[in-house]
């Protein structure tokens, strides 16, 4: 199957490349574009308190309170209380505000009742009639901002917008600043590391012509899945498939590029020679791309709405790249032929590889130690696994310098901590009767005396009094573990028990979406991880028909994973000092480290495969894939880190955090795993390796004379004698 694709794509390279335009030309006519949204509340399924609480709330107070709330704190520019004069100008502002009849904009308040006690803060609360990710609520946002504005611009006092609407609008802004920033980085990252490997700025330029076109192509189609799916991504989706594809795009044709390099070494035409090459690396980055587009397909399985969206979007990303590796690229390399690699004459001549020749000497000679020594240093950096902390903070996370995060600063000088992002409490009647004062007194009293708990404010009753609404301002930020662990262990229980007959209780705002959050990350946890080991493993199977080799990489990839959650935790929360890592990067973090550091395993186990049936000892076998695969795997995976790297560069803490999880998870997965213990325990092993699989030496097929040059023997991959046939390894040396 393989050899028959890579035949075709080889000979008819304007055909593929034909093709590929048009279907670029009709999904990018038809395919809409992304949907992505901020606000993780819209993420939950409907049966999570918060969003039930969302909904009473909305239906009880739809003239009051309801929608997104834009919050201006005003101070003096000198920093001093605020006067008389100061206040009626305030005042002055937010009539004006009202007056301006913004669109979606349903009430302006600002009084004396918006002071704060110190005299230093006065707010004006804005509300919004739309949810955070609603377009009209965003144009309602900078309406606001624009009209402030010139308002207090010769004055003494000056003026910032927080709040749901500030904080959602500078995160769009963070995030497409950031999509710019990290496209720029990964191209020129990508172009300087081909350079430095091939010495030829075709090579460095192929990826960027390809992978640009294949980003286009995927956002299109991740679109049209939106559309028929009706999934909505995280607000990051754009930039996660862009350093996606570019990376694991980038790794594909590396290692095209080094098996077609290698085969016009050992005295192939370019013609065969790139047949050999595609054929044979079209199994692994079939089975490699197989595993990552398994593993991030589980998180269909997600109660979460960030991950069931997530998950799928970089499956098809992946899907596509392999489809664009197994035919585009053979395709244009074909016009190409050698040319692929100019300037560079090294494709003409055998490299001395002394490096990769010491190391593969060292690791197969000292294999028992090495190992060892490898182990130890993953089991040291899981240790660090233990001392995780989860934050739901995503505000935190955006860059500091933005409006919203400075007015959000500004407001602690007057208002406690949990003023702008309070807790309601609601209690419902359910037998339809309006509610008794005194017992809603009551249930607010216990409310105020739960420890964590600064503030319990007068109810707010909605018009036919079956709804009291109780404003809860808790002693530290509303993300924070201590408000998540407070709302979710004291609060809720405290109010559904504290609820008079005939009434319900329910626990919403911001800090008790976070703790749903966490109820459903914990249980997507639970789902997840075992799902994508277990397919990963299947994958593994299929391939190698070994079940050692294949529970032995699945135990490996998932020793890769603990170290790289304990290195990240290490460097990031007792390093940093950040109080704790956004409760999304663990589980991306330990997709990309099973299905990426997975591809390595592959690359290399396949390569000592193939080894071993040419007749090689273990040992032997070891040595050669070292020496030849070696230097691919670290190659990709610097590229590949590199790439995720550049989102340290994102100004955002979740990008951030989650490109050195990655990078360091792609490193410890290549260098340690991959080019280290795997062959060593082949070493160490034998041909135990591989039960119950049994890779029996083949002969090699004597060459059959080719009277057309310009149409070589079809390689077929999948029998032990077409394997040899296509060739595993640097033929000019083996004869």
């Amino acid at each position: 199957m393989y050899g028959t694709l890579a035949r075709g794509v080889v000979r008819h390279p304007w055909w593929t490349i034909g093709a590929w335009l048009v279907v670029a030309a009709v999904v990018g006519f038809f395919g809409p574009g992304l949907s992505a949204s901020s606000d993780q509340a819209e993420f939950l399924p409907s049966h999570y308190e918060s969003v039930q609480a969302s909904k009473a709330q909305e239906a009880a107070f739809a003239q009051s309170g309801a929608g997104s709330a834009a919050t201006f704190v005003v101070q003096r520019r000198d920093g001093g209380a605020l006067t008389g004069a100061d206040q009626q100008l305030v005042e002055q502002a937010a009539g004006q505000l009202r007056d301006r009849a913004i669109p979606h904009v349903t009430e302006v308040q600002a009084g004396r009742q918006t002071v704060s006690e110190n005299g230093l803060i006065q707010l004006i609360q804005v509300t919004v009639d739309g949810t955070q990710s609603d377009p009209g609520t965003q144009e309602a946002g900078r309406a606001l901002r624009a009209a402030i504005e010139p308002m207090f611009a010769n004055t003494d006092l000056k003026a910032g917008m927080t709040g749901d609407v500030g904080i959602v609008i500078d995160a769009e802004d963070a995030f497409a600043s950031a999509e710019q920033v990290i496209a720029l980085a990964t191209v020129g990252l990508i172009i300087v590391l081909q350079l430095l490997i091939f010495r030829s700025p075709v090579a460095a330029l192929l990826p960027m012509v390809t992978i640009g076109l294949l980003v286009f192509v995927s956002v299109k189609l991740i679109g049209i899945a939106q559309r028929i799916f009706s999934l909505t991504a995280e607000q990051s989706v754009t930039v996660w498939v862009t350093v996606v594809l570019f990376g694991v795009g980038t790794d594909y044709i590396l290692f095209l590029l080094f098996r077609y390099r290698e085969q016009l070494r050992g005295g192939d035409d370019p013609r065969t020679a790139l047949i050999h090459a595609t054929a044979r690396v079209a199994k692994v980055i079939t089975s490699a791309g197989a595993a990552i587009v398994i593993a991030f397909s589980t998180l269909a399985f997600s109660s979460f709405g960030s991950f069931k969206a997530q998950g799928p979007a970089l499956a098809i990303a992946v899907v596509a790249t392999v489809v664009t590796a197994l035919t585009l690229i053979p395709a244009i390399v074909s016009l190409l032929g050698p040319k692929v690699f100019w300037p560079s004459k090294s494709w003409q001549r055998q490299p001395r590889a002394r490096a990769s020749t010491k190391l593969s000497d060292l690791i197969v000679g000292r294999a028992g130690v090495l190992a060892a020594a490898a182990v130890v240093v993953l089991a040291l950096l899981s240790l660090g696994a233990l001392r995780f902390q989860a934050s739901y903070d995503y505000n935190a996370g955006l860059p500091q310098d933005t409006e919203s995060a400075i007015a959000l600063k500004d407001l602690q000088r007057g208002f406690p901590v949990g003023a702008l992002n309070p807790s309601s409490a609601l209690l419902v009647s359910d037998t339809g009767q309006p509610l008794e004062e005194t017992a809603v007194d009551a249930f607010r009293s216990r409310l105020a005396s739960v420890e964590g708990v600064g503030q319990a404010g007068p109810a707010a009753y909605s018009p036919d009094r079956t709804v009291a609404r109780i404003s809860v301002l808790l002693d530290h930020e509303s993300g924070s573990p201590e408000a998540v662990d407070t709302v979710a262990d004291v609060l809720r229980p405290t109010a559904h028990e504290a609820a008079p007959a005939g009434t319900h209780a329910l626990v919403g705002g911001p800090t008790a979406t976070f703790a749903d959050i966490r109820s459903a990350v914990n249980r997507d946890y639970s789902v997840v991880f075992p799902l994508a080991a277990a397919l990963t493993a299947l994958v593994l199977l299929a391939l190698l028909r070994s079940i050692v080799a294949a529970v032995l990489l699945m135990v490996l990839v998932g020793l890769s994973y603990l170290a790289t959650l304990g290195t990240s935790v290490l460097v990031m929360q007792e390093g940093l000092g950040k109080a704790g890592i956004i409760f999304n990067v663990p589980i991306f973090m330990y997709l990309f480290v099973v299905a990426i550091g997975t591809d390595y395993n592959i690359l290399m186990v396949d390569r000592l495969r193939d080894e071993t049936r040419e007749g090689h000892s273990p040992r032997e076998a070891a040595r050669l894939a070292i020496r030849h695969t070696g230097p691919t795997a670290v190659a990709a995976a610097v590229i590949l880190a590199g790439t995720f790297s550049s989102l340290l560069l994102a100004g955002v803490a979740l990008l951030a955090e989650m490109g050195f999880a990655v990078a360091a998870g792609i490193l410890i997965s290549a260098l340690l795993v991959s080019s280290l213990l795997v062959p060593a325990l082949t070493v160490l092993m034998g041909r135990g390796f591989w039960w119950p699989a049994r890779l029996t030496a083949v002969q090699r097929p004597q060459p059959a004379a080719v009277t057309d040059p310009a149409s070589p023997p079809e390689p077929v991959v999948g029998e032990p004698v077409d394997e040899t046939a296509v060739g595993s390894g640097d033929l000019g040396n083996r004869r």
